[in-house]
């Protein structure tokens, strides 16, 4: 008779269930919270920068009216256009629940919250978004089109509680940073999904 080792069925990447998005004044950020489906959560901080780079990976796809969505310059075949898609994503968004309080999960996924420090996103219909933080982690996050377009929602209702620009352009960010806690983030290789 043989010994038979049972084959552990993988165990499925836990789904987003919740997010949250908040500024903290004493800290001038933003808190995103991340509640997942094996009720854990994912806490990162979003400084100004981080900010409005997320703003303009994401936004792209959304057509969230903005105070800039249509410019002058823009063929009136094409502002009917974005028009009709701007109601569209209005429409998508009055159908999500942003009335229901965040609700903290029973463990973090982190040792407290981390700080973002450089993103990369990559995919074409579910966009996957990776934040390198500065503790050496680095967090990937998968964001189907409905999830991008309420994380845009929550990056504008939180921002206007902070009072920054989202449209502001982003300077390019460093390709390396030989001092400082960041220095070391291509060392450590942490992944938190």
């Amino acid at each position: 008779m043989t010994d038979q080792v049972a084959a552990e069925t993988p165990k499925p990447e836990p789904t987003i269930q919740q997010i949250n998005i908040s500024y903290h004044p004493e800290q001038d950020r933003l808190l995103l919270r991340v509640g997942l489906s094996d009720d854990t959560e994912l806490l990162l901080w979003l400084t100004y920068r981080i900010t409005r780079q997320l703003w303009q990976l994401l936004n792209g796809g959304t057509y969230l009216p903005t105070a800039d969505s249509i410019q002058a310059d823009v063929l009136p075949e094409q502002a009917v256009e974005q028009f009709k898609q701007e109601a569209q994503a209005a429409e998508t968004l009055k159908k999500m629940d942003f009335a229901t309080e965040y609700q903290p999960r029973k463990s973090l996924r982190n040792d407290g919250a981390l700080l973002a420090v450089k993103l990369e996103l990559s995919g074409s219909n579910v966009k996957h978004l990776e934040m390198v933080c500065l503790e050496g982690v680095s967090v990937g996050i998968n964001l189907p089109p409905p999830l991008v377009l309420a994380v845009c929602n929550l990056l504008q209702i939180s921002v206007t509680k902070a009072g920054w620009a989202l449209g502001a352009k982003v300077a390019p960010q460093p390709s390396t940073n030989n001092d400082g806690a960041a220095a070391g983030l291509a060392e450590k290789n942490k992944v938190v999904h």
